[in-house]
């Protein structure tokens, strides 16, 4: 009886050890490549339409490039999702992203002109962080390039 205890020991500290892993999802690379390709998606949307830019503020330009990007999105949130067993962290990550995405594109069509230098400057700083700390979440999924393990 004895013995049988001491064969468990070794069992439940390496289950303890990397219990971590059993709790956490596995790093995947398309998620991780669609919080890039949205973060530049989303940078670009205010490089086109910020005062000083190449380009004038035109309402069907405007309304394409948001329904683009609704699209890509939504590709990366079912993406997301159907790789989310038991947690929901990459669809949440991406849903944050969209609903931040969605307020922007709003923010333009109501105003109905280019953003202010200073808005963009403040606004894609924030963005740029959100989209980091989405990116630096995958990358510290196990199984990451980076060693998430």
């Amino acid at each position: 009886m004895l013995r049988n205890s001491l064969l468990v020991i070794p069992l439940l500290l390496g289950l303890l050890l990397s219990g971590c892993a059993m709790f956490t999802s596995h790093y995947d690379a398309t998620r991780h490549e669609n919080f890039t390709k949205l973060k530049a998606l989303h940078i670009k949307f205010f490089d086109n339409w910020t005062a000083g830019s190449e380009m004038s503020w035109i309402e069907n330009d405007v309304k394409q490039y948001c329904e683009t990007g609704d699209l890509k999105f939504r590709e990366a949130f079912e993406f997301a999702k159907s790789k989310d067993d038991n947690d929901q962290t990459g669809q949440t990550a991406v849903k944050i992203l969209w609903d931040e995405f969605s307020d922007n594109c709003l923010l333009s069509l109501r105003k109905k002109k280019l953003f202010s230098a200073i808005y963009a400057d403040e606004t894609r700083r924030q963005i740029e962080i959100n989209y980091d700390y989405a990116i630096a979440g995958e990358l510290s999924r196990v199984g990451s390039p980076n060693g998430g393990d």
